[in-house]
């Protein structure tokens, strides 16, 4: 077999995969929120059940389809997303494509900030804990870092609230900008200091496993012939670091933060629900707690595929270092 033909199957294969997860999560969805208790009526109007009754309730939920079944939705969604639509929130009333695409930004920004600095901060820290795994301070806070995969972000989010933004008083508390004033007529730069302790908390989240993993790797390869081999030709560390252990440790580090696209992206939904961030994961908890179905189908549909691009960017650089190991 070729290789173009076996680049070919995997493909396929990989695509057949993301079908099969999407239909899978937007078939869960469907059924989650046709058995949820939440009335979408009254959640339309902001709890207020007694706003409509009789034949204008009886239109309105015509209107909105939900005297469809589950199955009818399901279907209205699958061939508005194949002509390019992903349907219109009645609870915003705003197509779901500009939902989205407004609120992804703020997401965006902060994922892509807790991703490239969890993993900065997090290797360098596995690096020096791997290069001297028996001092006392290394042994410390390698128990420090098991303690921090053990803590739920929201506990994290609620003390950095009430040290630095109550106590403190160092940053705001939540949101992207002064009550009543629109975020969009703020600079980058003025918007930085409510980026702050949402970021440091996704960043907390992330870091533990990274940290664990590198710090084991280091031990390895520290252990390994070549490198032995290097300490008694006199190389200092620097040399070994950077010849040696950084082409064989950091490509593993980066495939486990592909790889967890999921726990970013969870991450980031509970973070922004802290504290109050105008993203794409508080948008997703409104969607589910209002019951509207068109919007919370497309933020899954969006998130699966943001996932599935991380798990194949991973399963492709392991596949390159597994294969660069073996020459």
């Amino acid at each position: 077999m070729s290789i173009n033909t076996q680049h070919s199957s995997r493909v396929c294969v990989s695509l057949t995969r993301l079908v099969i997860q999407l239909c899978l999560a937007l078939v869960m969805i469907t059924l989650l929120l046709a058995l949820s208790p939440i009335d979408p009526i009254s959640a339309y109007f902001d709890g207020n059940a007694l706003a409509v009754f009789g034949e204008r309730k009886i239109q309105l939920i015509e209107q909105l389809g939900l005297n469809q079944t589950a199955l009818e939705r399901m279907i209205d969604f699958t061939t508005s997303l194949l002509s390019g639509d992903l349907g219109y929130s009645y609870h915003y009333q705003e197509p779901v494509s500009e939902i989205i695409w407004q609120r992804s930004r703020y997401s965006i920004m902060l994922m892509a900030s807790a991703s490239a600095l969890s993993l900065i901060l997090a290797y360098t820290m596995g690096l020096l804990l791997g290069l001297f795994p028996t001092k006392k301070w290394s042994n410390v806070f390698t128990h420090i870092t098991l303690m921090m995969n053990a803590i739920p972000s929201f506990w994290v989010g609620l003390i950095l609230i009430s040290v630095f933004a109550i106590k403190l008083v160092w940053f705001p508390i939540g949101g992207v900008s002064p009550l009543g004033i629109d975020p969009e007529s703020l600079s980058l730069y003025e918007k930085a200091p409510y980026f702050v302790l949402p970021l440091v908390t996704l960043c907390f989240s992330l870091m533990a496993p990274i940290i664990l993993h590198t710090r084991e790797k280091v031990i390895e390869v520290s252990h390994s012939q070549h490198v032995q081999y290097a300490r008694l030709h006199g190389q200092s560390i620097f040399s070994i670091v950077r010849y040696h252990l950084l082409r064989n440790t950091l490509v593993p580090a980066l495939v486990i933060q592909l790889a967890g696209f999921s726990e970013l992206l969870s991450g980031s939904v509970i973070v922004e629900t802290v504290f109050n961030f105008p993203g794409i994961g508080q948008t997703l908890v409104k969607a589910g707690l209002s019951g509207d179905t068109p919007l919370l189908l497309g933020i899954t549909f969006c998130c699966a595929i943001f996932v599935f691009i991380g798990n194949a960017l991973a399963s492709l650089l392991s596949k390159r270092l597994s294969l660069s190991a073996s020459f």
